[in-house]
Formats: C-alpha cells, structure tokens, sequence
C-alpha cells in the first residue's frame, strides 16, 4: 500500500488495486475494466476475437493468440493453422510459415518447403 494524492487514486476490484489510466480482464476475460481517478472504475461487456484465447501470461490474465500447429506430409498434403486440409504437387517453393512481426525483441523466422520431382523420385524438403 503506498499513498497518492486523493485526485490520483486508482480503484479497487476483487481486492486488488488498480493504478488510475490502468485497465484489466476480468475472470473469463468477459469485461474489459478501466480505472479512472478517483475510484471511478468502468467495465464493459468483451470477449477474446477468434484465433485468441483467455490465458494468464507473464502475469496478467488477457486476450493472447493462442497457439497453433501446421502440418505437412508426403506428396504433399498440408493441414493449415486454422485446420484447413489441401493435398497438391508441384514442383515450386512454398512459405509454410513466417514470422510477421519486425519487432527487434521477436526472433524472426521462416519455413520453407522446396518440392521437385526428379526422374521417377519425389522428394520434399524443409528448411
């Protein structure tokens, strides 16, 4: 507990404080709360948008992207992030994945799948 001026008080919820300007979730992550000084707090309905998931990470409970795997197997047959299946051949590269992000701080990466068919041999690789 530490003191602030009256005007800059933050709120309480659930027995925890809240620094004023600060926002949180709330259990389930179906209200988005807002503190406003003095001990004014606001929430609202939400929810998590597809392809994201109520979590606890680095300590906060919020909306994050959940994870999520592709795969990619014989002559190829691929099934996508979002559960999508496609089987074709082709004797291209392909992008399987790829970082989207540029922040410095995130590890960028990419996966390639190189598809050729030689003589009477199919072979796939990734790197």
């Amino acid at each position: 507990t530490r003191c602030v001026p009256v005007e800059s008080c933050g709120c309480q919820h659930d027995g925890f404080y809240y620094n004023a300007g600060e926002s949180f979730w709330t259990d389930g992550c179906s209200q988005r709360c807002e503190c406003h000084a003095p001990n004014d707090l606001r929430c609202s309905a939400a929810s998590c948008t597809p392809g994201q998931q109520c979590t606890i990470r680095n300590g906060q409970l919020g909306c994050y992207d959940a994870l999520s795997t592709c795969t990619v197997w014989g002559d190829p047959h691929y099934i996508t992030f979002d559960g999508a299946v496609a089987h074709f051949q082709g004797t291209c590269s392909y992008i399987i994945a790829k970082s989207t992000s540029h922040r410095t701080n995130e590890t960028q990466f990419q996966v390639i799948l190189q598809s050729s068919q030689q003589m009477h041999f199919k072979s796939v690789s990734m790197t």
